[in-house]
C-alpha cells in the first residue's frame, strides 16, 4: 500500500510542476492569470503527457493565485539564501506613481557570491509619500525584514534626484549616518542622458530640429494614405523598404538617433511627397517643406548622424547589466575624444552630404537657404553644439566627484597599472590615501573602521604585482580572483574587492523594473492587487528559467501551504470507516495507516484510499 500510495504521490507531484511551469511561464511572458485554463487545454489538445486527463488539473484561479505564491517563496527563499552569502550588500532605488496614482518605491540589491556579481528584484512597495524621511523608514523596514543590517549596506545608486542624492535630510545623507561608509552614487546612465539634455537646450537649434521631426513624423502618422504614397516612393528612389519614421522622446535616451536615422534615409522621398502635397494646397505640408528643403536641416541631419551613435554608444554601455565602475572613465573619455574630432572637422556623414552638394543640389532635389551665410550659421551650430556636449560630458562626469570610483580602479583594475615594478607603490598611493580616508573616518567612538590601514598599505605591492602576474585581468575578474584565492592571505584587499563588486554605478535595473510593472498593470488590468504585482514581478525578475528552476520546491510549497478539500483529516477517515470499526481486532494498524495518509499523501489521494475502504 505503501509503494503504490508513493507512486500516485509522484505522479501527482509531477503533474503540479507541469502546471507551475505553464505559470512560470506566463509569469515571465506577463500573460493574465486567467489564461491559465486556456493554456491547460492547449496542451490537452497538444496531447502532453501531463494533460491527457483532467485528473489533478486545477482551474480555480485561486489555485493559480496558490501556484504564484508557491513560485514566489522559492525565489524569495533563493534571494534570502544570497544575502546571507553576501558581506556587503548595493542598493538601487527609485520611486514612481503607477497607473492607478499609487506611489511606489522600486528596490534592488547586487550581491557578490564569491566574486560573482548579481543584482536582485526586492520588491515593489508602497511609499505613504514622497519625502525622504518616508522614503527611508520604508527601505529601513524592508531591509529588516530580509535581515539585512544597515551596517552592510555600503552603496546606494538612485536617478540622482534631490530626494535621494541631496546631502542635507535625503534618504542618501539618511543612510550614510546609520553607515558612515556607505557610497552615494548617481546613476551614470541618467548623467549620460542629462548631459545631452544639457546640450541640446543650449543650442536652439536643435531643439526646432526635433520639433520638425516630430511634426513630419505626426504628419503621416495620422494618414496612411500619405504614409503609402511615401512607401512607395521610396522603393522608387532606393529599390529597398521604407525606414520607418520616428518620434524622438525626451525621456528615451537613444530616439533621437533612430529618428535621424529615419529621416537621413527618407529624405528625398519626404520632400517629393510634400511637394506634392503643397501642390495640392496643404498648406501644414508647405510648412514642413520648407523647414526640411533647408540646407542648415539636411546639413543637421548628416552631423547628427555622425554624432548621435557616440552618444548612443556611451548609453548602451552604460545601460549594461553587468556594467561596472571600472568602464566610466574610459567610455566617457573615448565620448570626448570623437566629439573633439567632429567639432573641428566634419564626420564622415557630413563629408558625404557636402561631396554630395552641389549647384544648390542634394540628389537632384533643390535646396533652399542655401546661401554663404547660411553655410556659414550652420557650421558655428555644429561646433557650438559639439563644444557643449564635451563640456556637459565633463561636468556630469566630475572627476572629483566620481574620485572614490575611480581608485577603486586603479587599484583593483591590473590594465591600469605601470609596467615598471617601481612605479606600482608610487601608482598605488593616492588612490590608497582616498580609499582609506573615506573608510576609516569616523565621527562616533562606538564605530569601528571598516579597512585595516596597515594591512592595506602593507600589502598593496604583494597584491598587485599578483594580479598583474596574472596576464591583462579585467577589473571584475581580478576582484573575483582577490575574494576566491586570496581572501585568506590578504583579507583588507579582498574586502575592498567585495565592496567594489557591490556598488551600484547604474540605476537601469530600477528602470526596467518599472517598464515591468507597467506591462503588468496596464489600463485593463489596473485592479490587480499591488502585492500580486509584486509577486508577478519577482517571478519575471529572477534569473532561472524553465530548465534551472526548481519546480519540485515549489510543488512542496504549494502542498504545504494549506489541506486539500480533497484530503480527509484522522477524524473524518474514523467516521468514513463506521464507528464499529473501533471494536475490530487490527483497529491500531488500521489507525497507523490513516495517520501516514494524512501526513504523506496529500493531494487527494487519501480521501480515494479511505472511500475504497
Amino acid at each position: 500500500m505503501k509503494s503504490h500510495c508513493e507512486k500516485a504521490t509522484e505522479s501527482s507531484k509531477k503533474k503540479l510542476s507541469s502546471q507551475l511551469k505553464i505559470v512560470f511561464h506566463m509569469a515571465k511572458h506577463v500573460i493574465p492569470s486567467n489564461q491559465f485554463v486556456a493554456q491547460t487545454e492547449l496542451l490537452r489538445a497538444l496531447e502532453a503527457p501531463d494533460f491527457v486527463t483532467t485528473d489533478g488539473i486545477y482551474h480555480h484561479s485561486d489555485s493559480v493565485d496558490d501556484m504564484e505564491k508557491a513560485l514566489e517563496d522559492v525565489v524569495m527563499n533563493q534571494i534570502q539564501e544570497k544575502i546571507k552569502r553576501s558581506d556587503f550588500v548595493g542598493l538601487i532605488i527609485d520611486e514612481t506613481v503607477n497607473i492607478t496614482v499609487n506611489k511606489k518605491l522600486i528596490v534592488y540589491l547586487k550581491l557578490e557570491m564569491e566574486g560573482k556579481v548579481e543584482t536582485c528584484f526586492l520588491g515593489n512597495y508602497d511609499v505613504d509619500c514622497g519625502t525622504a524621511r518616508c522614503i527611508y523608514d520604508r527601505l529601513v523596514a524592508v531591509l529588516r525584514e530580509m535581515d539585512v543590517e544597515l551596517s552592510r549596506v555600503i552603496g546606494l545608486g538612485s536617478d540622482g534626484a534631490s530626494v535621494m542624492m541631496g546631502r542635507h535630510g535625503r534618504v542618501g545623507a539618511l543612510l550614510k549616518q546609520a553607515n558612515p561608509f556607505s557610497i552615494q552614487v548617481h546613476c551614470v546612465a541618467h548623467r549620460a542622458a542629462l548631459a545631452d539634455l544639457d546640450a541640446e537646450k543650449s543650442v536652439n537649434n536643435i531643439t526646432s530640429y526635433k520639433n520638425t521631426i516630430s511634426s513630419v513624423y505626426s504628419f503621416y502618422k495620422h494618414s496612411a494614405t500619405r504614409t503609402n504614397r511615401l512607401r512607395q516612393l521610396t522603393a522608387e528612389l532606393h529599390d529597398e523598404d521604407m525606414v520607418s519614421l520616428k518620434q524622438p522622446f525626451a525621456v528615451r535616451w537613444l530616439s533621437l538617433h533612430r529618428a535621424v536615422k529615419a529621416m537621413k534615409h527618407n529624405w528625398p522621398a519626404v520632400v517629393m511627397e510634400l511637394t506634392e502635397e503643397a501642390l495640392r494646397g496643404n498648406a501644414k505640408a508647405q510648412g514642413l517643406l520648407g523647414q526640411i528643403q533647408s540646407y542648415s536641416f539636411i546639413a543637421l541631419t548628416h552631423a547628427l548622424a555622425d554624432m548621435l551613435p557616440v552618444i548612443t554608444k556611451l548609453n548602451l554601455v552604460f545601460q549594461k547589466d553587468d556594467v561596472n565602475l571600472s568602464s566610466i572613465r574610459p567610455v566617457v573619455q573615448a565620448s570626448v575624444a570623437a566629439f573633439t574630432q567632429f567639432r573641428d572637422a566634419p564626420g564622415p556623414e557630413e563629408e558625404n552630404f557636402l561631396a554630395g552638394y552641389e549647384d544648390g543640389k542634394y540628389m537632384d532635389i533643390k535646396v533652399t537657404n542655401a546661401s554663404d551665410r547660411s553655410i556659414q550659421a550652420f557650421r558655428k551650430v555644429r561646433e557650438r553644439f559639439v563644444q557643449h556636449l564635451i563640456d556637459a560630458l565633463q561636468d556630469r562626469f566630475p572627476e572629483d566627484c566620481l574620485d572614490l570610483l575611480h581608485c577603486f580602479d586603479t587599484l583593483l583594475n591590473p590594465r591600469r597599472y605601470p609596467p615598471s615594478q617601481n612605479a606600482l607603490q608610487e601608482y598605488a598611493e593616492p588612490a590608497i590615501r582616498t580609499v582609506v580616508s573615506h573608510f576609516t573616518t569616523v565621527e562616533s567612538a562606538d564605530t569601528t573602521p571598516l579597512i585595516n590601514t596597515i594591512a592595506l598599505r602593507r600589502d598593496a605591492l604583494a597584491v598587485m604585482t599578483a594580479l598583474r602576474g596574472y596576464g591583462g585581468l579585467q577589473f571584475a575578474t581580478a576582484c573575483e580572483v582577490l575574494i576566491r584565492d586570496f581572501i585568506e592571505i590578504y583579507p583588507e584587499w579582498a574586502k575592498l574587492a567585495k565592496i567594489a563588486c557591490v556598488i551600484p554605478v547604474s540605476s537601469v535595473p530600477a528602470e526596467r523594473g518599472f517598464s515591468l510593472q507597467n506591462r503588468i498593470k496596464t489600463k485593463q488590468r489596473s485592479r490587480l492587487a499591488e502585492h500580486k504585482v509584486t509577486r508577478l514581478m519577482r517571478i519575471a525578475s529572477c534569473g532561472e528559467t524553465l530548465q534551472t528552476f526548481n519546480f519540485l520546491s515549489a510543488a512542496d510549497n504549494f502542498n504545504m501551504a494549506k489541506k486539500r478539500k480533497r484530503c480527509l483529516g484522522l477524524e473524518e477517515c474514523w467516521r468514513e470507516t463506521g464507528a464499529g470499526v473501533r471494536s475490530q481486532e487490527g483497529s491500531d494498524e488500521r489507525l497507523e495507516i490513516f495517520k501516514w495518509i494524512e501526513r504523506d499523501c496529500r493531494g487527494g489521494i487519501a480521501g480515494s484510499l479511505v472511500a475504497r475502504g
